[in-house]
């Protein structure tokens, strides 16, 4: 009990013993460890807090690009007044985040859904839906998450506005007073919802962040009294990211067609990019000379050095695979706050996890294999990626710093 409740080897005093004489502690930092590139699943991304839009391309990444399907929900019976005339139809989405270079210009196309979603549905990043090919409204800008717009004399909040079609506004003024608007399920029948398509960015691009809930798509409009108002229809239902990447000819592109492939760098992104597994081939050796009680098992990982404007990922989470083949947390993640770890320390720019429970229960043959799977945290709402040492790394490679106790 002692022992198990060792947070630092130093605090054994094992810097000023020989190997082995610390009542038969024994410390060890030069585990072998395999590491490889791997394509990640596709990630659940309905409803999330954050809805992710645009193109970004590197030599190291390549090509991934975030688009959204989304409904449209009524916000209140809808009542135009008397011979109600269109102004405009202005989809206007609120940034409420970034990542990459958003000096590069971004395309977006809209079109009107064909196939209908539901918000009690669970649907993943590599879902599509049906649509229809005339393009309701496209938009080549510049992101700017930072900006204030100025519309009219009002100063709002940083947002992107792309103008749809006015004969899609001239319809559902039209409809004023109809079936479609005596209910949201009406409505929804009739209006499926949008898809907003992204266009290979032209430059090294980003990946802007937009909160739905304070989204709209806005019909401006004028009745008989010739005042201007208007109609904000809410983007708070159903709604999903689709990702894609295409890694050809990119650095990673190449480990993952080489199954043989080995390299001191290894590679995480979000938004359902690549993923790296961390396996410790020769861990049960340490059996060799009798049972052994692991006291400590700290893995430490040292990304490269970020670079302006692609930050490190604030946080990263270290998973295994449960008998479904699905991700699970280690038995270390129910430890108590902070022991698991994870989160990016800004002094070192590295992470650390502490894995002792699962590595005991490998040891002890009551799970399979000691197989991680390196993830960046909230990868649904979070478009950063890291380039991380391997285990064979000469300058500051991944290390599993084990303290443990021989019982027989």
């Amino acid at each position: 009990m002692f022992f198990s409740g060792c947070k630092d080897e130093n605090e054994l005093g094992l810097e000023i013993l020989p190997p082995g004489d610390a009542l038969s502690t024994v410390f060890s930092d030069t585990i072998t460890i395999n590491t490889r590139t791997l394509l990640e699943d596709s990630l659940r991304t309905d409803e999330l807090s954050a809805q992710l839009l645009g193109s970004e391309k590197d030599p190291v990444f390549g090509l991934s690009t975030a688009s959204v399907y989304t409904q449209v929900n009524l916000a209140g019976t809808p009542s135009f007044g008397v011979a109600p005339v269109a102004d405009s139809l202005v989809l206007i989405l609120s940034y409420s985040g970034y990542y990459g270079d958003t000096s590069s210009l971004q395309t977006v196309n809209v079109y009107r859904l064909s196939e209908d979603m539901r918000s009690d549905s669970s649907y993943y990043s590599s879902r599509t839906f049906s649509y229809d090919a005339s393009t309701l409204g496209t938009a080549t800008f510049q992101p700017q998450p930072n900006t204030k717009v100025a519309v009219a004399s009002d100063t709002l909040s940083p947002q992107l506005r792309i103008t749809l079609s006015q004969t899609l506004a001239d319809s559902l003024v039209a409809l004023n007073g109809q079936t479609p608007f005596s209910s949201n399920a009406e409505w929804l029948t009739y209006f499926k919802g949008l898809f907003l398509e992204t266009v290979n960015a032209t430059g090294p691009g980003s990946i802007s962040y937009f909160n739905f809930f304070k989204s709209s798509l806005t019909i401006y409009f004028h009745d008989t009294d010739l005042v201007s108002k208007k109609y904000d229809f809410s983007l708070a239902g159903a709604r999903l990211n689709h990702f894609s990447h295409d890694y050809t000819g990119s650095t990673i592109g190449n480990q993952l067609s080489d199954s043989t492939f080995g390299d001191s760098l290894n590679y995480v992104q979000a938004i359902a990019g690549v993923k790296m597994k961390i396996s410790f081939p020769f861990l049960k050796h340490f059996l060799d000379s009798g049972s052994i009680i692991i006291n400590k098992a700290q893995l430490s990982i040292k990304p490269l050095t970020s670079l302006i404007p692609y930050s490190l990922p604030p946080k990263m989470l270290l998973v295994i695979k449960d008998e479904n083949g699905q991700n699970a947390f280690p038995l270390d993640y129910y430890e108590s706050t902070g022991y698991y770890g994870g989160d990016l320390n800004s002094t070192s720019d590295g992470y650390t996890f502490n894995i002792a429970r699962h590595l005991q229960r490998f040891i002890d043959g009551k799970v399979n294999n000691a197989d991680f799977y390196l993830l960046v945290s909230g990868s649904g709402v979070d478009a950063s990626r890291a380039t991380i040492r391997s285990g064979s790394n000469l300058s500051d490679r991944m290390k599993l710093s084990l303290l443990y106790t021989k019982i027989n």
